[in-house]
């Protein structure tokens, strides 16, 4: 559940234009986007039976990401269709260690609870947000939309996602407790707990939702959970294009989570999707299959 948008990815500049200045990028992927809509594909990939609940614009964009979902085999039964406002694009600058985004939210901003069938949802055994700082439409009632799901006996999971107003609030320390993964990246951590250094964020995490899987990118992750603390590196691989590999990440991590494996095979899954997922522009075209997420951690 949460943001759908389309990516245009641009790759291969030599840096970020100034004012008045042209840069000539040599890659473009124009891709199903919002961190959301990427989980949702990616997790799809890996075996995974997936609805997804959004919102979109009447318009050929919102088509496009419709399809999109459905080609990987993502129901959109749910998928609110509005004609008041256009779907939302990201213009993505990528870089490999690194990016710039502009975005245009549209209709995404627009989704709130009362637009969610949450009889749909309770068949679900596992309730995903992400995004949660882009739609600010949804912040009263996610904690309605989450206790519900916990009392239908869903598991449950949340990425913030970057908070353009600087405020990093939204009521998300009300939701935390009815999260049973938390996904921050090291800015985002910092950001919502108002922490000078990771291993303080990290500790005021461990109190606010069950687990805490903190992604630091080329550092790895670290997982808080109780009295339990466990850093894993993260493999090395030479990016092509980072759009959607904390995404990926959760989307490794959760289908493990889903097939009842301990928390360290959760954590190397979603190390490996993360990785991965780098190797092609876009957040879902570099995603592996399941077999190719073995293969590759039989070569490790």
């Amino acid at each position: 559940m949460g943001d759908l948008n389309v990516d245009l990815v641009l790759t291969g500049l030599p840096g970020l234009p100034a004012y008045r200045e042209l840069r000539v990028a040599k890659g473009m992927r124009f891709a199903l986007g919002g961190s959301s809509g990427i989980f949702a594909c990616n997790v799809a990939r890996l075996g995974a039976s997936v609805g997804f609940v959004g919102k979109v614009g009447e318009d050929e964009f919102g088509d496009f990401l419709r399809r999109r979902l459905e080609e990987r085999g993502v129901d959109t039964s749910h998928l609110a269709l509005d004609r008041s406002e256009r779907t939302g694009i990201c213009i993505s600058m990528s870089f490999p260690e690194e990016y710039a985004m502009v975005s245009y939210a549209g209709i995404r901003e627009t989704f709130r609870v009362e637009d969610v069938d949450f009889a749909y949802v309770k068949t679900a055994r596992h309730l995903h947000m992400s995004g949660f700082y882009l739609l600010p439409g949804m912040w009263a009632g996610a904690v309605k939309l989450f206790r519900e799901a916990k009392q239908a006996g869903l598991s449950t999971s949340l990425d913030p996602d970057h908070d353009a107003t600087g405020k990093w609030d939204g009521g998300i320390r009300e939701l935390l407790p009815y999260v049973d993964f938390f996904f921050p990246n090291e800015h985002e951590s910092l950001s919502i707990t108002g922490a000078d250094d990771f291993d303080t964020a990290a500790a005021r995490l461990r109190d606010l939702a069950a687990t805490t899987v903190i992604k630091r990118g080329a550092e790895g992750v670290l997982v808080v959970s109780g009295s339990t603390t466990v850093s894993a590196a993260a493999f090395r691989i030479t990016p092509v294009d980072t759009t959607g590999a904390g995404d990926s990440f959760n989307a490794g991590f959760l289908f493990q989570f889903l097939q009842g494996a301990p928390l360290e095979r959760c954590i190397r899954w979603g190390n490996a999707c993360g990785a991965l997922s780098t190797q092609a522009l876009g957040g879902t075209e570099g995603f592996p299959s399941r077999s190719e997420v073995e293969q590759f951690l039989d070569g490790r």
